[in-house]
C-alpha cells in the first residue's frame, strides 16, 4: 500500500515552485543588466559620427546596423511580455486549501530571446512533459468501495479530497490529449510582415563622370535632393503603398511609434503614405519629425499617422540622394539674405527633368553638374546670377615616364652627394611646384595665351622679373576676438593664466548657449568652449589632424598639443626657433589663444587646425590690474609678486569692474568673494604699490587711432 500525506506533498510543491521562482529572477536580473548594457553602447554612436567625412558613410551605416540589430532584440522581448499578458488564467478551486492553484495550462513558445541566447536550446522531444504515454492512455477500471487503492496516514483526510485527488488525475490526462491535438493544429499567418523584417538596403553608389537622368525633388538651403529613378514608377510604388496601408491600418501607441527605425506615414496635402526614418517625437506634443527617404524632404507629422514599414515594401531602397553644386563656392554660410536668394532660385527647379554628371562621390552628398534640358548648366548659370562663385578645376597633371636609375657604379661615394637638390626644400621640407604648372612660353599680353592657344595644357602667369612665383600654402592668420566690455560695467570672470603681477587671462563666465541639434546630414561647427575641446579631442578628430608639410610661421594659428593633460587646444604661433642650428629640431612658442598659457612645444606637437574650430572667438582676454605699480627694479620682487598673484586668483572666479579698454586688453579691478580687492590685498603685503585712477569713459569716441 501507499501512503500519501497531502500536506507534505503540498510542501514538496511549494518548495519546488520557490526554485523556479528563483531561477526565474536571477534570469530577470540579467535581462536587466543586458539591457543596460545595450542603452550604454548606443549611447555612444552619435559620438562615432565626429570623425573624417571620408568615414562618415561608414560608421553611421554601421551604428544604423547595430542600433536595428538591438531594437530588434528589445521588440521581440516586448512583443513576448505582450503574448504573456494576453494569454487567459484559470483557476480550480479546492476545498481542503484556502489558496486557489493554478490550473495546469498548455506548453507556451518560449518568446523568451534573451535565455534563447543565454541558455542552450531547448529540447525537439515530443514526449509529454507530465511523462504520460504517447498513446492516448486507456481508462482504468474504477475500483470497488472495499478495494482502497490509497490509505491516508492524516486524520483530517476525507472522501472528498479523494475525488479532487481523481478529478486531478484525469484532467492531467485531457491536457495530454489537448496538447496532442494543439500541436497538429496550424495557424494561418497574418498578411501583414512583422516588424523586425523593415530595413532599407543601401543605395547603390553613382560612378563619376557618368551621366543620370535625374528629378529634383527637393531644396535645402546650399544642398538639394535629386531621384535617378523613372518618377513613373516611383509614383506607381506610393499608390500600391497607399493601397495596402489603407486595407491595413495599424492603430499604435507613442511607445510603439519610437520602437521605430523605418516607418511609412500619411501625408494629408497629397492623400498618400510616403516612407520615412522616425527620427524623434516632439516634447509635450503627439507630433513624429519624419525624414521622407524617397523625396528628401523633413516633415512634422501627428503620431498617428505613422505606420511600421512591413517587408514588401523594404526591398526597394531610398531613393532620394542628397548632392550639391560641384565647381561653385556659394559663400552663404554668413549671409542668411544670400541664402535665401540662393534658396529661392533653386527651388524654381523643383520637379523639373535634367541630367547630371557626377563629379564627386567620396562622401554622402554627391557633387554633380545639373544639366537641364535647354542645354544650359545650372552650376553656370547660379553663377552668372551672381549668387556663387566659379571655383577652378585643377588640372591633371601629365604622368611623366618613370625614371630607370643607372646602375651604381663601385667606385661611387655616396657621402659626396647632396641630400637634397633643392636649398628651399633642406631647409623648410617644401617642394616647389609651380615651375611645372607656368608655361614658359606665355609673354603676357591681352589675349592671354601663348602660341599653342587653347591647346596648352599650362597656367598663363606672368613671372616676377626677380624669378619669384605664385606658390602659397592657405593658412589661419586670424581669429575673431571677443567684444571688449564697456567701461564702468561688472563681470564674472575666471582666471586661467597669470602673465606678470599686473597682468593675466580671463574668461567671463556668460551664459553659454545650447547646443543646437543639426539636421540629417548637417555638421555644425562648435559654438562652446567646451564643446569645442570635445571636439578637438575626440577620437576621429585626433586621427583626423594633418602634420605640418612646412615648419608654421610667427601669427599662424594651429592646434597644439598641451603636454601636461596631453589634450589638443587652439593656439597662435609666436616664434620658431631651431635648437643648436639642428634643421631637424624645431621648436615653436605658442600661446593657447583660449586660456593666455605661452608654452613652447616640438614641431610634432603641432597639427593643422580644422576650419570649423577657427569659427569660435578667442576666449582669453588679457585684462591688466587698475593702479598696480611695481616697489622695485628687481626682477626677483616681480617674480615673488607675480607668485603671490598667481595663488591668490589662479582658477578662481572674481568680480571685474572695467575701468578702460584699449585695442586688445582691459584694465580691470578684481574682488574675490568676500569683497576685497586683490590689488589692495598685494600692497598690503609690500608686493606692489598702489596709484589712483578713474573710470575711462568711451561711448563718445567715435574713432581710435592705434600706434604700434
Amino acid at each position: 500500500m501507499s501512503f500519501v500525506d497531502l500536506a507534505t506533498l503540498t510542501m514538496h510543491r511549494r518548495n519546488e515552485l520557490e526554485a523556479r521562482l528563483n531561477i526565474f529572477h536571477e534570469k530577470c536580473d540579467r535581462a536587466v543588466e543586458d539591457i543596460k548594457k545595450l542603452k550604454t553602447k548606443t549611447q555612444g554612436f552619435v559620438l562615432q559620427l565626429n570623425c573624417d567625412p571620408a568615414e562618415l558613410k561608414e560608421r553611421f551605416l554601421s551604428s544604423m546596423k547595430q542600433l536595428d540589430e538591438y531594437m530588434y532584440l528589445i521588440t521581440d522581448f516586448n512583443l513576448a511580455v505582450s503574448k504573456l499578458d494576453e494569454a487567459s488564467v484559470d483557476y480550480t478551486p479546492v476545498q481542503d486549501t484556502f489558496a486557489k492553484p493554478l490550473q495546469p495550462l498548455a506548453p507556451l513558445t518560449p518568446y523568451n530571446l534573451m535565455d534563447a541566447l543565454s541558455e542552450p536550446a531547448p529540447s525537439t522531444s515530443t514526449a509529454c512533459s507530465n511523462n504520460c504515454p504517447p498513446e492516448k492512455p486507456k481508462r482504468v477500471k474504477t475500483p470497488k468501495a472495499d478495494q482502497t487503492l490509497i490509505v491516508f496516514s492524516s486524520s483530517s483526510s476525507s472522501e472528498e479530497t479523494v475525488s479532487q485527488a481523481k478529478i486531478a488525475v484525469a484532467a492531467k490526462e485531457v491536457q495530454c490529449e489537448l496538447g496532442i491535438e494543439m500541436s497538429n493544429f496550424k495557424i494561418e499567418e497574418s498578411p501583414v510582415e512583422p516588424l523586425e523584417t523593415s530595413n532599407l538596403p543601401a543605395q547603390e553608389v553613382l560612378e563619376t563622370d557618368h551621366v543620370y537622368e535625374a528629378t529634383i525633388m527637393h531644396i535645402d538651403g546650399a544642398f538639394f535632393w535629386l531621384i535617378t529613378e523613372n518618377p513613373g514608377e516611383l509614383e506607381s510604388f506610393i499608390e500600391d503603398m497607399t493601397a495596402f496601408y489603407r486595407a491595413n491600418h495599424k492603430d499604435m501607441t507613442l511607445d510603439e511609434v519610437k520602437a521605430l527605425a523605418c516607418c511609412a506615414y500619411y501625408d494629408d496635402e497629397s492623400d498618400c503614405y510616403y516612407r520615412g526614418l522616425f527620427l524623434k517625437l516632439i516634447v509635450d506634443s503627439e507630433l513624429a519629425e519624419i525624414f521622407v527617404v524617397d523625396t528628401g524632404e523633413l516633415r512634422v507629422v501627428p503620431a498617428e499617422c505613422v505606420q511600421p514599414l512591413y517587408t514588401r515594401f523594404c526591398a526597394k531602397p531610398p531613393c532620394a540622394r542628397c548632392c550639391y553644386l560641384a565647381g561653385v563656392d556659394l559663400l552663404s554660410y554668413q549671409n542668411k539674405t544670400l541664402m535665401e536668394k540662393q534658396e529661392d532660385f533653386m527651388k524654381e527647379y523643383v520637379g523639373k527633368q535634367c541630367t547630371i554628371e557626377v563629379d564627386d562621390n567620396t562622401s554622402e552628398s554627391l557633387g554633380v553638374y545639373v544639366m537641364l534640358p535647354s542645354g544650359e548648366v545650372l552650376n553656370d548659370i547660379i553663377v552668372q546670377q551672381g549668387l556663387a562663385l566659379p571655383i577652378d578645376k585643377p588640372q591633371e597633371e601629365q604622368k611623366t615616364e618613370e625614371h630607370i636609375p643607372p646602375p651604381l657604379e663601385t667606385d661611387l661615394d655616396i657621402t659626396s652627394c647632396p641630400e637634397y637638390e633643392d636649398p628651399v626644400e633642406a631647409v623648410t621640407g617644401y617642394s616647389n611646384r609651380d615651375e611645372a604648372d607656368i608655361c614658359k612660353h606665355y609673354k603676357g599680353g591681352p589675349e592671354k595665351t601663348c602660341f599653342k592657344g587653347k591647346r596648352c595644357t599650362k597656367k598663363h602667369i606672368l613671372k616676377h622679373p626677380d624669378g619669384w612665383t605664385l606658390d602659397q600654402v592657405p593658412v589661419f592668420g586670424k581669429c575673431n576676438t571677443m567684444p571688449l566690455p564697456a567701461p564702468g560695467s561688472w563681470h564674472k570672470v575666471l582666471v586661467t593664466c597669470v602673465a606678470h603681477f599686473d597682468l593675466l587671462y580671463v574668461q567671463f563666465c556668460t551664459e553659454k548657449p545650447d547646443d543646437e541639434i543639426p539636421g540629417f546630414g548637417v555638421v555644425l561647427p562648435p559654438v562652446t568652449l567646451e564643446t569645442m575641446s570635445r571636439d578637438m579631442n575626440s577620437p576621429a578628430t585626433r586621427i583626423a589632424y594633418k602634420p605640418f608639410t612646412i615648419a608654421p610661421a610667427p601669427g599662424e594659428y594651429v592646434a597644439a598639443l598641451y603636454p601636461a593633460d596631453n589634450l589638443w587646444y587652439r593656439a597662435q604661433v609666436l616664434s620658431v626657433t631651431r635648437s643648436d642650428q639642428n634643421v631637424e629640431l624645431i621648436t615653436s612658442q605658442v600661446m593657447y589663444i583660449d586660456y593666455g598659457t605661452r608654452l613652447c612645444v616640438r614641431e610634432d606637437q603641432l597639427r593643422c587646425l580644422e576650419p570649423r574650430h577657427m569659427l569660435l572667438p578667442m576666449q582669453a582676454v588679457c585684462c591688466k590690474l587698475a593702479g598696480v605699480k611695481e616697489r622695485s627694479p628687481s626682477s626677483t620682487q616681480w617674480a615673488s609678486a607675480k607668485q603671490t598673484l598667481s595663488d591668490m586668483v589662479m582658477d578662481c572666479t572674481l568680480d571685474a569692474h572695467i575701468i578702460s579698454r584699449g585695442y586688445d586688453e582691459i584694465t580691470v579691478e578684481l574682488f574675490d568673494k568676500e569683497g576685497y580687492s586683490i590689488a589692495e590685498q598685494l600692497a598690503a603685503i609690500d608686493m606692489v604699490k598702489l596709484t589712483e585712477y578713474s573710470v575711462v569713459d568711451d561711448s563718445h569716441v567715435t574713432t581710435k587711432v592705434i600706434v604700434p
